[in-house]
């Protein structure tokens, strides 16, 4: 949500390409800005109905390719 201020967009769902993104405060700002706890705990409050759109619009939607397996195992890397 690029330009997007966060105290604009807190407890809104997007979707960003094939997925869906919820803007949140981080917890932990509550402890630092004691006024954004009751903005905090209704936007996590949200989180079900919000999480049971995102999969109730995936299931109308065409499924994305899973990624290519890599065709060879990785190499550990050594540091020295």
């Amino acid at each position: 949500m690029p330009g997007a201020k966060i105290s604009s967009i807190h407890g809104q769902m997007r979707r960003v390409g094939d997925r869906y993104v919820i803007a949140m405060f981080h917890p932990a700002a509550a402890l630092h800005q004691a006024a954004l706890k009751p903005a905090i705990l209704k936007d996590f409050g949200q989180l079900p109905k919000l999480l049971e759109q995102a999969r109730a619009a995936q299931k109308h939607t065409t499924p994305v390719q899973a990624a290519e397996e890599p065709k060879e195992d990785p190499k550990q890397l050594s540091l020295f």
